[in-house]
């Protein structure tokens, strides 16, 4: 059995808006312009309600750096804090996948492949629920709380772009199969029966006086 060797890109988000529906992200990529963005953005989603990627999911222009380079996967990690009430802030943390940024080439289609790419992706969930976890322990009343939550955040950005790296190395793009499995049987007791709905609806951490 032939393995394309690839190199699986991935992009790193994150947003924080204070009393805002909406949410700033920003990317660790180059800058694009509106129209490039608008287009990259079209038809997002989150974890939580399309778990299961296809190659359905992989619409973007095909950027790879070199022939070698199969497939690349964009996601990333952000959260927002809203006021339910003036007494009760929330955060909301939450993951993207991004079709119009994800691509794989023509013939590079096949189920390997794709395996490989969704563990990218259930990587992203698996540390969204441990930068949720982490912080609930954050104060939300105090006054310095966004620069405690940029700091949480830092932290777990620094462990998830560790953990997509170590996930590279130790299967070799995907050509490496029993780690691959390995990584696939890991990933998949770590999230087994912890999905909930849409993130933007109910993944919020809450705090009251």
């Amino acid at each position: 059995m032939v393995c394309a060797k690839r190199r699986v890109l991935y992009a790193v988000c994150i947003g924080l808006c204070v009393v805002s529906p909406s949410v700033r992200t920003f990317a660790k990529e180059d800058k694009e312009s509106s129209t490039e963005l608008n287009t990259a953005t079209a038809g997002v989603f989150h974890w939580n309600d399309h778990s299961k990627l296809s190659w359905d999911d992989f619409i973007g222009p095909v950027h790879a750096s070199d022939e070698e380079s199969a497939a690349a996967t964009h996601c990333g990690i952000g959260f927002k804090v809203v006021n339910n009430t003036a007494a009760n802030p929330a955060v909301i943390v939450f993951n993207t996948f991004y079709p119009g940024k994800s691509w794989v080439r023509a013939d590079a289609k096949i189920p390997s492949i794709l395996e490989h790419e969704q563990g990218h992706f259930d990587l992203c969930e698996l540390y969204t629920r441990k930068l949720r976890e982490r912080m609930c322990n954050v104060d939300l009343h105090s006054a310095d709380a966004r620069t405690l939550l940029m700091k949480v955040y830092s932290s777990v950005s620094r462990e998830y772009e560790a953990a997509q790296q170590s996930y590279e190395q130790e299967t070799i793009h995907g050509t490496n199969l029993p780690e691959q499995k390995r990584w696939q049987a890991y990933l998949a007791d770590k999230l087994s029966g912890q999905g909930t709905s849409n993130p933007l609806a109910s993944n919020t951490t809450q705090q009251g006086k």
